[in-house]
C-alpha cells in the first residue's frame, strides 16, 4: 500500500511540475512541446501540452475552429485557464477548489453534468475538424472497434462503453437476433468467416456503403466515474494488485490517483507514438488507457475498417435523452413494431469484489473535485469538443 501510494504521490509531484515548467517558460502560453505533440491532434492531453484545441490541431490552422473555444474571429475569448495551470491543478488540486463568486455565477449558468445539451451531436461530429480527427485515430491507432451487425435492420451498432452499451447490445440480441459474439446465424463475414468477436476490420465494404451506423454517447463526466466503477470492479483490474507479506491485501486507486495516473499515462504513450512513427496495436492502446471502458468515446467511435478509415456514422443519440433517442433510431431504421420499439433498461454492473465495491461506493460518494474536473477535461477533450458536451469549469 505504501510503495503504491508513494507512486501515485510522484506521478502528481511530476504533472505539476510540468505546470510550473509551462509558467516558467512566459510567453502566455509558455512551455510548449511542438516537435512531440503535433503529431497528437487526436488527443486532447498532446493537444492541451502544445497550447491548443484538438480540433485546430488536427485541422493545422490554429483559431479556424475557434468556434469551439472561443469567438468566430478565431480568437481565443472565453477559452478557460491554459494547460498550465489545469496541469498545476492537477498536482495541487487542494488549493484550487474555492472559487471565487464570480466563477460561481458563471457555472450556475452551465448546463449540469448528465443534462443533454440542445444541439444534435451529428452536428459537432461531422464537423470538418473532427472527422480529420478520426481520420488520423484510425490510422494512428489502428483501433479494431467492436461492432454488432443487424442484418434485419440493414444497420451496425458501434459499441461505446459506459453509454448503455451492455443494454443496447442485449437488446439487439433479444429483439433483432444480433450479437457481436454469439452464432445466431445472422453474420459471418464472406471471406474470414465468424469472428470471436465482430469488429470493425470485418465489416464488408457492401456493410459500410448501405447500412446505417448508430450509436450512443454520454456526458464525459458522468462517463467517467462509471468507467471508474467498471474497471475497478473487474477481475482483472490492471492497478488492484496485492500487497502486503501474504499477497492478500488488495489495493484499489482512488479517484484522484487514477485520474492523475491515467493523465501521465497517455502523454507518455502518445509522445513515444508520435516519436516512432509506427501505427499502436490494439493491445497497446488497452494498455496505456489502463482498461477498455476508460477510453475516450472518440477513439471507441473511430474504428478502422479493413481499408483503415474509419467507421461511418448516421445517427447518434445521448443516453441523457435514452427513451426519446432510442425511438428515433427506431423511426430512422424503420421499425414499426410497439415491443421492438421499447428503449433497453439500462443497468449498473455490480462489484465482482466486495472489498473493492465498498471502496468504489465511497469514492463515488465524493463531491467532484478540481482534480478530478482537470483530469476530465484533458483525458476528454477531444469528446467534449466532437460531441457538444459542455467542459467543466476549472
Amino acid at each position: 500500500q505504501g510503495g503504491r501510494s508513494r507512486l501515485f504521490v510522484v506521478l502528481a509531484a511530476g504533472v505539476s511540475l510540468l505546470g510550473l515548467l509551462a509558467v516558467a517558460g512566459g510567453g502566455g502560453w509558455g512551455w510548449r512541446m511542438p516537435s512531440l505533440i503535433a503529431g497528437l491532434g487526436f488527443r486532447g492531453l498532446g493537444a492541451d501540452l502544445a497550447g491548443e484545441t484538438p480540433v485546430t490541431m488536427m485541422a493545422g490552422v490554429e483559431g479556424r475552429h475557434a468556434r469551439w473555444r472561443g469567438g468566430g474571429d478565431g480568437s481565443r475569448r472565453g477559452a478557460g485557464p491554459t494547460v498550465s495551470s489545469r496541469l498545476s491543478a492537477l498536482g495541487a488540486a487542494a488549493f484550487l477548489d474555492s472559487k471565487h463568486d464570480a466563477h460561481d455565477a458563471h457555472l450556475a449558468r452551465l448546463p449540469a453534468a448528465g443534462t443533454a445539451p440542445a444541439i444534435d451531436p451529428l452536428v459537432t461530429f461531422h464537423a470538418p475538424a473532427c472527422a480529420v480527427m478520426r481520420a488520423r485515430l484510425a490510422r494512428a491507432t489502428n483501433h479494431d472497434g467492436d461492432v454488432v451487425v443487424v442484418p434485419e435492420l440493414r444497420a451496425v451498432y458501434v459499441d461505446n462503453v459506459k453509454a448503455a452499451s451492455e443494454a443496447i447490445r442485449s437488446t439487439l440480441a433479444d429483439r433483432f437476433h444480433a450479437s457481436w459474439s454469439s452464432d445466431l446465424g445472422q453474420y459471418a463475414h464472406p471471406i474470414r468467416g465468424r469472428p470471436a468477436r465482430t469488429t470493425t476490420s470485418y465489416l464488408t465494404p457492401d456493410m459500410i456503403a448501405n447500412y446505417t451506423f448508430f450509436t450512443f454517447v454520454r456526458d464525459p463526466n458522468t462517463r467517467f466515474r462509471s468507467s471508474y466503477a467498471q474497471a475497478m470492479c473487474r477481475e482483472r483490474c490492471t492497478l488492484c494488485t496485492a500487497r502486503g507479506g501474504d499477497g492478500t491485501t488488495v489495493f484499489t486507486p482512488t479517484l484522484p490517483e487514477m485520474a492523475a495516473f491515467l493523465t501521465g499515462r497517455l502523454a507518455q504513450f502518445y509522445r513515444d507514438l508520435t516519436l516512432s512513427g509506427a501505427r499502436a496495436d490494439e493491445m497497446s492502446v488497452q494498455d496505456a488507457w489502463v482498461d477498455e471502458h476508460f477510453e475516450s468515446q472518440m477513439l471507441r467511435l473511430s474504428g478502422a475498417t479493413a481499408a483503415g478509415s474509419p467507421v461511418p456514422i448516421h445517427f447518434i443519440g445521448r443516453v441523457e435523452n435514452f427513451e426519446h433517442d432510442w425511438g428515433a433510431l427506431m423511426d430512422h431504421l424503420g421499425v414499426a413494431d410497439p415491443q421492438q420499439r421499447r428503449a433497453p433498461p439500462q443497468t449498473e454492473h455490480g462489484c465482482d469484489i466486495p472489498a473493492r465495491g465498498a471502496i468504489v461506493r465511497r469514492q463515488q460518494a465524493t463531491p467532484v473535485t478540481t482534480q478530478e474536473k482537470v483530469a476530465v477535461t484533458s483525458l476528454y477533450r477531444d469528446d467534449f469538443a466532437c460531441l457538444g458536451y459542455p467542459q467543466p469549469h476549472v
